[in-house]
């Protein structure tokens, strides 16, 4: 074997690295921390207090939609600026600007003046925010860290964020909620606007992308089409895209009306609906801690099916036999799952895409791919609201979850054909053409 051979060997399949990060890294790593600690908060605050509302599944699934709705309307305008500006600013202006809302929400929701509409648009401009602020530190994250210790490094940052949502801030928020849903909106907000301090520290990486320093970059309609076109020619990331929307779909059906499931099906109260959003995160810390060393000893295709396979088995399960203990244990198995296919994903696609399109086509990608976030909500909501006439209210809250399961068990035969290791390897091959 060549020593071209052992090169090109190293870049199908990175080794896990333990050199250090950068300072920058740990920066955006504080960032991250405290921003999910405020989504983990906002996670149980949101959609439970849509429920003192109504009690109506599909205005209830449409708050979460609202979140979601913006990754399709506007992602791809949220690519193209972070390929104009400079990444860290924009991260803290969105951030800014996400702390405003949930501070003016606070005042509403402790005044007792914020209806459903009033939640709904709050939710829709707090999602607006997290597209800018989510797709940046993507596409910022390689100009922070070398690209031979993106899996650590996107290890890492899945691994604290879970920590931060679902460890500490869901129970948090249950805690926050029996008390005054004012106060954990309150406590979000706060979080928030220290995470944005912290994004002010950061200092590496470049400021520029795709042009010398005093040109212009062209017009904003042309480097749009630039990143989708990209996107869209390049066959395994057009089908990954396509996959990940149809798998948001299905998962986003059931957390729809997971808070309903929660209260209705499993008799949960707030404190026990936080506690049971810490399974998924349980598995995702758990699958962050061997992603990195998994990725380099599993092929990639067979890691793909998998993650998909597990999914759908949990979805049916759980529809099938709806028991707090079974759905903790399986739901711990989709966070492993869903975190060793975003850690693969992601350092994949920041290794193939160049720099100068990055945020652009990750924001096409994502747009496909959470784009059918609200689709899967709205259609959650809808299949529960129109069933439990005719079949009751238990047997309408555990339909979504088993028509995920039968979507989920789909996509693995369209991973079994298109997204083989073969055609991942073809990928990383080709990723300076």
């Amino acid at each position: 074997m060549t020593a071209a051979d052992d090169e090109e060997r190293s870049r199908v399949r990175p080794a896990p690295e333990r050199e250090r990060l950068g300072g920058d890294y740990w920066r955006l790593l504080c960032a991250s921390a405290l921003g999910n600690l405020g989504d983990g908060v906002a996670l149980v605050a949101l959609p439970w207090y849509a429920s003192t509302l109504t009690d109506d599944p599909l205005v209830v699934s449409a708050v979460g939609a609202a979140t979601r709705l913006p990754w399709l309307l506007m992602a791809l305008v949220a690519g193209v600026v972070g390929d104009r500006v400079d990444r860290r600013r924009l991260m803290a202006l969105s951030g800014g600007g996400k702390a405003m809302v949930l501070a003016t929400l606070t005042v509403l929701v402790a005044t007792d003046t914020a209806g459903v509409g009033a939640v709904v648009a709050a939710a829709l401009l707090v999602g607006v925010c997290e597209v800018l602020f989510d797709n940046t530190a993507q596409a910022l994250l390689p100009s922070v860290v070398p690209r031979e210790r993106l899996e650590r490094a996107n290890g890492t940052l899945f691994s604290v964020g879970e920590v931060a949502s679902r460890f500490v801030g869901a129970p948090v928020a249950g805690l926050l909620v029996a008390v005054s849903v004012a106060w954990a909106f309150g406590a979000q907000a706060a979080l928030v606007a220290c995470a944005v301090l912290v994004l002010l520290t950061l200092r590496g990486g470049p400021r520029r992308f795709g042009v010398a320093e005093g040109e212009e970059h062209p017009p904003m309609r042309v480097m749009l089409v630039e990143g989708v076109v990209w996107l869209w020619r390049h066959r395994l990331l057009r089908t990954l895209a396509l996959v990940l929307a149809l798998s948001n779909l299905a998962g986003t059906m059931n957390s729809a009306i997971l808070v309903l499931f929660a209260q209705d099906v499993l008799g949960l109260g707030p404190r026990g609906y936080g506690l049971l959003l810490t399974a998924t995160a349980a598995g995702m810390i758990v699958g962050a801690q061997f992603v990195p060393w998994l990725i380099p000893r599993v092929p990639p295709g067979a890691t793909l099916a998998l993650a998909l396979a597990v999914q759908g088995a949990a979805y049916t399960a759980v529809a099938v036999f709806p028991d707090v203990a079974l759905f903790a244990v399986l739901w711990v198995m989709v966070g492993f799952t869903v975190v060793w296919w975003n850690v693969l994903t992601l350092s994949l696609r920041q290794r193939v895409i160049p720099d100068r399109l990055l945020s652009r086509v990750l924001s096409a990608y994502r747009t496909l791919g959470w784009g059918a976030a609200p689709i899967g909500m709205a259609l959650g909501g809808g299949v529960a609201a129109a069933l439990e006439g005719m079949v009751g209210r238990t047997a309408a809250l555990s339909a979504p979850f088993l028509v995920s399961g039968a979507l989920s068990f789909a996509l693995v035969v369209v991973a079994a054909r298109h997204l083989t290791t073969a055609a991942i390897e073809r990928a990383l091959a080709g990723a300076g053409d």
